[in-house]
């Protein structure tokens, strides 16, 4: 956990969410960002191809396009079609302790001498 009592999760989806706001989009989301929900947010269709293009450059994954919907302008008091769009945000993965006993990476490990005896008699000299 970071210092503010915010995830590291958390921290990036507020990040994001002034970042977008910056270039005209607006966030749909209650913040801070719940475990397990995407980052959602509208864009008109003139700022969209800005908003998308910043995100591809800031190295963040493609958005999901899920529609277009009504929404008022505020600037032109006017009606308009807003573009609608959800940002997966990795979540953070428990590190998963190794608790394999011996043996290489491979898995293997040393057989006992009545293994390798017994995979000889089998397999013959050419056995290793």
């Amino acid at each position: 956990m970071a210092i503010s009592g915010l995830s590291k999760r958390q921290e990036t989806a507020a990040r994001l969410c002034r970042e977008l706001q910056a270039f005209g989009a607006t966030v749909t989301n209650v913040m801070p960002l719940a475990a397990g929900q995407h980052l959602r947010f509208w864009v008109s269709d003139y700022r969209k191809n800005v908003v998308l293009q910043q995100l591809k450059d800031a190295g963040y994954d493609e958005p999901v396009f899920l529609g277009m919907s009504p929404q008022m302008d505020i600037a032109s008091y006017s009606m308009g079609l807003v573009n609608n769009f959800e940002l997966p945000i990795a979540a953070e993965r428990e590190p998963i302790p190794d608790d394999r006993h011996g043996g290489e990476i491979t898995g293997r490990t040393k057989r006992s001498p009545e293994t390798e005896a017994m995979l000889r008699a089998i397999y013959g000299k050419q056995w290793r």
